[in-house]
């Protein structure tokens, strides 16, 4: 199939911003045309509402949906809704049920969401140890950018989610990135998007749960790769 003609959506983690894709965009993916879409900062963010929040504003066309960790979910919905347009889908750290113990409901999220997280945990989570400086500081400013009633509502979104509020996509070809020292979506997290989609690509990256921000070229050119080998 010819790309050329076709738009790669980037639909963001937990932040909900383009703020850090900005090195991906700066990479050529195949002759495509790429877009960042942010997700609404305000009002309901369960998947379904965020999904009929977007639909409407999707460039025409043909699509390649990629989306990172939190909005995977929401890119299966949506490529469920625009099954004509959508040519493909891409996972990045993504999963298909709630990764984490569902006890962190009962925290206070949206006032330990409202600090600024230190640099120690978002290496260790996130970034891992060899982070750039111009990463860690980019990622504050993701963060910064999204209420924190809103991050709140995303994670309590995620501990509620269930396998079966997310289409299985049959026929549409799915590419699976997966990170090998991911530490917030688990190994059985990461082992049941694969049994959810089991014909779909499933491409390890040695690196965090950030691995676009911190393996951007691997990440594009194994997208790139499996586009090119998709019918």
């Amino acid at each position: 199939m010819n790309w050329t003609h076709t738009t790669l959506v980037m639909l963001p983690g937990l932040d909900g911003t383009a703020h850090l894709f900005q090195q991906a965009l700066a990479l050529e993916w195949g002759g495509m045309r790429v877009v960042a879409m942010p997700l609404p900062s305000h009002g309901p963010q369960d998947y379904a509402a965020l999904a009929a929040a977007i639909a409407p504003t999707l460039p025409d066309g043909d699509l390649v949906l990629l989306a990172e960790s939190f909005s995977a979910p929401l890119a299966m919905l949506l490529a469920a809704c625009e099954a004509k347009r959508v040519q493909a889908v891409v996972l990045v750290c993504g999963f298909c049920a709630n990764p984490q113990p569902s006890g962190l409901g009962w925290l206070p999220l949206q006032p330990m969401l409202s600090l600024t997280p230190p640099v120690f945990l978002l290496k260790q989570f996130l970034t891992g140890d060899d982070a750039s400086q111009a990463l860690l500081e980019a990622l504050n400013a993701a963060l910064r950018q999204a209420p924190a009633a809103t991050l709140a509502e995303r994670v309590r979104v995620v501990l509620a989610l269930r396998e079966a509020d997310c289409p299985s996509l049959r026929d549409l070809p799915v590419l699976l990135l997966q990170a090998r020292q991911d530490r917030v979506v688990p190994w059985s997290a990461q082992s049941q998007l694969e049994r959810h989609f089991p014909e779909a690509t499933c491409h390890w990256v040695d690196g965090p749960h950030l691995l676009l921000q911190t393996r951007t070229q691997e990440c594009r050119d194994a997208v790139v790769g499996f586009l090119a080998g998709t019918p």
